[in-house]
């Protein structure tokens, strides 16, 4: 018979009952009546309470569909690589080239932007891109430009956007791994005739590689799931797979194929977010062994 002490205490369970009934009521029941309602199928403006796969067979048998998600997953991927290599030099200037003192500064100093809405930080980047607006001038009166860059209503106007949302929680995460790097490693590194590059790759890089995923995990599954960066900065006219599935509802207001999208879309995180954290654990492992072999 299994004891009792090796069992959690009443009060862990009661602690866990209002964030387990949060979770199901705002976040399970939903996702569960998505999925059964991609099952079904729209009639004349009415939902039909008949079960079909007919919803699925159009998404994967029509390339607009098809267009729409490669689409959103290369915007995604290319926001994970170039936040990342971005938000490196930034993490590791401030983790071991700024003063102490000066570090939460500096990090303060980055996120006090995202103290404003998000929508509104969209919108200034809308009039920062538009054919007038702030770039376009600058390039304008340095003459290095005499008709204006279309940027705004593009895919670039989107990456844009994604990067500069997402890349300071790449840079946060980074910062926390490389903070908690023992610098007596650095100083080994040093005496043996490593350069700060040669450091950077052979010690740094490891050590951080959980944060990298970490980080390229949250970078990729925000990006993927983004609707309104997406339509202020890139427009409609070639719609990532969010925007798909809101003419899906406010177009057509077909919600049995909206709701198959968004059961793909679904499934797309989870088998990202799944990979994500496998190789975050094994990151993990190889910096326990990295700390045990020195």
């Amino acid at each position: 018979m299994v004891k009792s002490r090796n069992l959690p205490p009443l009060r862990f369970f009661v602690g866990l009952l209002p964030i387990t009934a949060w979770e199901t009521v705002f976040f399970l029941l939903p996702v569960c009546l998505i999925f059964v309602v991609s099952f079904l199928y729209v009639k004349e403006l009415r939902l039909i309470y008949e079960w079909t796969v007919k919803n699925y067979v159009t998404v994967f048998s029509n390339a607009p569909y098809w267009s729409a998600y490669l689409r959103s997953f290369r915007l995604s991927f290319t926001a994970v690589v170039i936040s990342a290599l971005l938000a490196y030099p930034l993490a590791y200037t401030i983790a071991f080239v700024i003063k102490a003192k000066y570090r939460r500064l500096l990090m303060v100093a980055m996120i006090i932007p995202f103290w404003t809405n998000y929508l509104i930080r969209s919108y200034a980047w809308q009039t920062i891109l538009a054919n007038n607006g702030l770039f376009n001038q600058v390039l304008k009166n340095l003459r290095i430009i005499d008709a204006p860059i279309t940027i705004l209503y593009t895919h670039t106007a989107t990456e844009i956007g994604f990067i500069y949302f997402y890349m300071v929680l790449m840079t946060m995460l980074l910062y926390s791994s490389m903070e908690s790097i023992d610098r007596s490693l650095l100083e080994a590194a040093n005496d043996l005739g490593a350069g700060r590059f040669r450091a950077f790759i052979e010690v740094i890089l490891p050590l951080t590689y959980p944060g990298l995923i970490t980080g390229s995990m949250f970078v990729f599954i925000m990006s993927f799931g983004d609707y309104i960066g997406p339509s202020i900065l890139g427009g409609g006219k070639s719609p990532v797979f969010t925007q798909m599935i809101v003419d899906e509802i406010q177009g057509t207001v077909n919600l049995s194929m909206a709701s198959a999208l968004a059961v793909i879309m679904v499934v797309t995180i989870l088998i990202i977010l799944t990979l994500f954290l496998s190789r975050a654990e094994s990151g993990q492992r190889g910096k326990e062994k990295f700390y045990g072999r020195n």
